[in-house]
């Protein structure tokens, strides 16, 4: 045993996170409630472990990202208090791990020690190179009718990254994920196994492919020296790996090892990208050992616990727990039922001038959404309203790519001189790049025409041969924006459904998503009878807000809007969860079967216990679908399940002629 001179200090853990840190050997599960202080715990016990003797080479700490590695890494060494001690551990990613591994043994699976890592650019720019093998290198399969797309490499790259994730085959997920993409479905195994050749001969891994040959090596080779070295190891967010990634530990460490590892069953939310809540859920019998629990929970207040305790109950299957808090009570979340998303935004705006007449900054508050369509018209409101806010959840509504698509389409229809808007279209028909699509536009433009024609002869001679069957689609769809008394909201819905439908399905491997996403905008364009407004507007809200991505940068000064898969890891002193309507929140594809539905409740858990003192949750009633038919929505079933005791509920006036209309969980039009 090393020294008593510098003890690591327990003085300042509960009694549950004392015996976590104390157990020594077995397996372990550690059941980590959110705001419970897991961090801590893993840290000190990796500290702990080198104090009691162990040497910092023979354990292994793993978690899910660089940043939380190198936090983790600091900490133990702070905690040691021994200059370059806990240098020695092996620590990381699983990803930074791998890479340890295979560069000592890739001789061992056919590669050399100085093996390339391919980024997702070098990726793609290969898997191009295997599509050309199969496809050639036009945008259009030989033996298909003319103008038919084929997938993008972006999407190619996706599908079987994501089949590799869920560990299917690529038939099983093209059938369950892109039903659309099952008549290329042959060609695209065959580009994954030239993918696969091009790799190898290449001296070249993928991340993918970083632990698919650690499992391989730590499979078919039982002896390596540095898997013996390793006795003990720690595994921060396990509910998050994947099947690989359960396999590669338990290949490691062996079913009765030394093996911890921290998660929350209740945080499990990424299943849509390849984490099996299985993993954490079947530990005990994949692994035996012992099960701790933390429950103190040191960030939420008690009536937040309370909603977030009796909502999460709800899901059969999880490990029984109750968080406790260690906060002072405060007032209840309050749950508020709106008419619409525009009188949703109002209420939001209402209650953000009410906390920060309270002295709460608006850096300690945040809007929580389950996907970006549910922020756009807030977006709208706090700009008008002035309210400073940074979007964390990846790229703003309005600046998504096919969003900008769409609206670059209903830009050279108000500005036919509008070039950075051409520029945009005439890229998106096959075959045409920045040249062309130059040369088209200046052709265009010394013609002073107001109009693009499939009768233009001189434009047409311009168009490539491989995007004049495209041209036709892309001709027509102008003609139809460019009809008399059209509104914006029709015209998005003509370029959704004509020209750039097939786009989007060859583009994003996210479609039916996205397609949702311009349903929804051409939704929200029905408040402007003005395409010169409506575009005023969005330019405004493109100037305003700001992109953040970093979790780290405070700004006290903005308002945070993040999706709640972003949000995981955050907290904030106000949180808004918005769009709480059945088919939005649970989405419609969620409702069954059982298993998707109950990630969607995780992920409301995961929204709620992100709060610390003031929860708000807001209901809309009333959504526009089907070109602008009014719908009446229920609540959220989220909402619906919660005890009246734990939740403060206000509806507001307009509502009331509404709430007849809300019995069985069935949607009904309504005239307005």
């Amino acid at each position: 045993m090393v020294s008593g001179e510098h003890e690591i200090p327990m003085s300042g853990l509960n009694p549950e996170q004392q015996q976590i840190v104390e157990h020594l050997d077995g397996p372990a599960l550690v059941i980590a409630g959110a705001g419970s202080g897991k961090t801590r715990v893993i840290t000190t016990r990796v500290a702990h472990l080198i104090r009691r003797g162990i040497p910092p080479a023979a354990i292994l700490m793993v978690t899910f990202t660089n940043k939380a590695a190198e936090e983790m890494q600091r900490r133990v060494e702070g905690l040691v208090g021994e200059g370059g001690l806990a240098d020695k551990l092996i620590s990381g990613t699983f990803h930074s791990v791998a890479n340890r591994f295979l560069r000592r043994y890739a001789p061992l699976i056919g590669y050399q020690h100085n093996f390339s890592i391919l980024d997702v650019s070098d990726s793609r720019d290969l898997i191009k190179a295997a599509m050309a093998e199969v496809w050639g290198k036009g945008d259009e399969r030989p033996e298909q009718a003319p103008g038919v797309r084929l997938p993008t490499a972006t999407v190619v790259q996706n599908v079987l990254s994501m089949a590799f994730n869920r560990s299917l085959e690529l038939p099983a997920l093209l059938q369950r994920e892109y039903p659309w993409l099952e008549e290329v479905g042959h060609e695209l195994s065959l580009i994954q196994q030239a993918y696969r050749r091009k790799k190898k001969a290449n001296n070249a891994m993928d991340f993918d492919d970083l632990l698919e040959h650690w499992h391989a090596l730590l499979t078919e080779h039982a002896n390596l020296e540095l898997a013996r070295q390793i006795r003990y190891a720690m595994v921060d967010e396990y509910q998050d790996t994947n099947l690989v990634q359960a396999q590669i530990l338990e290949a490691l460490m062996g079913p009765g090892g030394n093996l911890m590892v921290v998660g929350d069953d209740a945080q499990s939310i990424y299943g849509w990208r390849g984490a099996n809540f299985e993993n954490i859920l079947h530990f005990p019998t994949r692994f035996g050992g012992t099960i701790y629990r933390l429950e103190e929970n040191y960030r939420s207040s008690p009536e937040i616990l309370a909603l977030a305790n009796s909502s999460i109950n709800h899901n059969v299957s999880q490990f029984e727990k109750h968080l406790r808090a260690m906060r002072p009570a405060l007032e209840k979340p309050r749950v508020t039922h709106l008419y619409d998303q525009y009188d949703e935004a109002d209420g939001i705006v209402e209650r953000i001038r009410h906390y920060t007449d309270r002295d709460i900054p608006l850096g300690e508050m945040g809007v929580l959404y389950r996907n970006h369509m549910q922020s756009a018209v807030l977006q709208m409101r706090l700009t008008e309203r002035g309210i400073p806010f940074v979007v964390r959840s990846g790229i703003k509504f309005f600046e998504q790519a096919h969003i900008k698509d769409a609206v670059a389409f209903l830009k050279v229809v108000f500005n036919p001189l509008d070039e950075i808007a051409w520029l945009r279209v005439l890229k998106l028909l096959p075959g045409i790049g920045n040249t062309t699509a130059h040369k088209i536009y200046r052709l265009f433009q010394d013609q002073k025409a107001v109009r693009l024609s499939p009768d233009n002869l001189a434009l047409a001679k311009a168009i490539p041969a491989k995007a004049r069957p495209a041209w036709q689609t892309f001709a027509a769809t102008l003609k139809d924006l460019l009809r008399e008394n059209i509104t914006p909201q029709d015209m998005l819905e003509a370029v959704r459904k004509g020209f750039y439908h097939d786009v989007l399905y060859a583009v994003f491997d996210n479609a039916a998503e996205r397609d949702a996403d311009l349903a929804y905008l051409a939704e929200f364009a029905a408040k402007y009878r003005s395409l010169e407004r409506f575009l005023g507007q969005l330019a405004l809200v493109g100037s305003t807000v700001i992109q953040d991505d970093s979790a780290e940068e405070e700004r006290p000064e903005h308002l945070t809007l993040t999706t709640i898969h972003q949000a995981k890891g955050l907290e904030w002193d106000v949180v808004f969860v918005i769009g709480l309507a059945d088919g939005k929140f649970p989405h419609a594809r969620c409702l069954e079967p059982l298993e998707r539905l109950e990630e969607e409740r995780r992920l409301f858990y995961v929204a709620v216990t992100r709060c610390k003192r003031h929860l708000e949750l807001s209901v809309p009633l009333v959504n526009m679908i089907n070109g602008g038919n009014p719908e009446i929505c229920r609540p959220s079933r989220f909402v619906e399940e919660l005890p009246e005791h734990v939740v403060e509920v206000i509806r507001a006036d307009n509502v009331e002629e509404l709430r007849p209309s809300l019995g069985p969980r069935t949607r009904m039009t309504v005239e307005l």
